[in-house]
């Protein structure tokens, strides 16, 4: 079984410069609602070497999959590298796995097939995730195991009604 048939599409991810005005604009736009956190790693990889880094994201909810935003936050990583090379825009899809053994068979699989670790997180209990880069689609593929993440730090847009700020009914 191929590295992505056991698992399912989770997001396509975007970095940006400006979590919140990014988010903002898209609530504005496609009437989307972001829910936001600054994610801190416990431990964390970038081009094989440990190298401390967190980052903030936006997660929108679009049918069974999500668009996310991503905005470095501390550190190098490979987000901090796409601004810098690329700009703003899409960076990877994200596929995300049942339990842990599940991700790590993934990621045995693509390192047997020669592919290297872009970049990686440990999130603790929460969660792990790694990035690869697939040059056959030109983009990042990240594998991930996540549990349910905490309640979000600030929320932008309405789910009821796509609103600029939650309505009565959301609260």
């Amino acid at each position: 079984m191929g590295v992505v048939n056991a698992a399912t599409l989770h997001h396509t991810a975007f970095i940006v410069n400006d979590l919140e005005k990014s988010a903002q604009a898209l609530t504005d736009s496609l009437g989307l609602q972001w829910k936001l956190w600054t994610i801190k790693p416990v431990a964390t990889t970038v081009h094989g070497q440990e190298v401390p880094f967190s980052f903030r994201v936006a997660i929108a909810q679009v049918g069974d999959s999500y668009y996310e935003l991503i905005t470095p936050h501390t550190g190098d990583s490979i987000y901090v590298e796409h601004l810098k090379t690329h700009g703003e825009g899409f960076h990877h899809t994200c596929v995300t796995y049942a339990s842990f053994a599940g991700l790590y068979k993934a990621r045995d699989e693509m390192l047997r097939q020669g592919r290297k670790i872009l970049q990686s997180a440990s999130l603790g209990n929460v969660g792990e995730f790694y990035c690869f880069d697939i040059a056959e689609m030109g983009a990042v593929l990240e594998l991930l195991f996540i549990r349910e993440l905490p309640p979000p730090e600030k929320i932008i847009g309405c789910a009821c009604c796509g609103t600029n700020s939650r309505c009565v009914y959301c609260e």
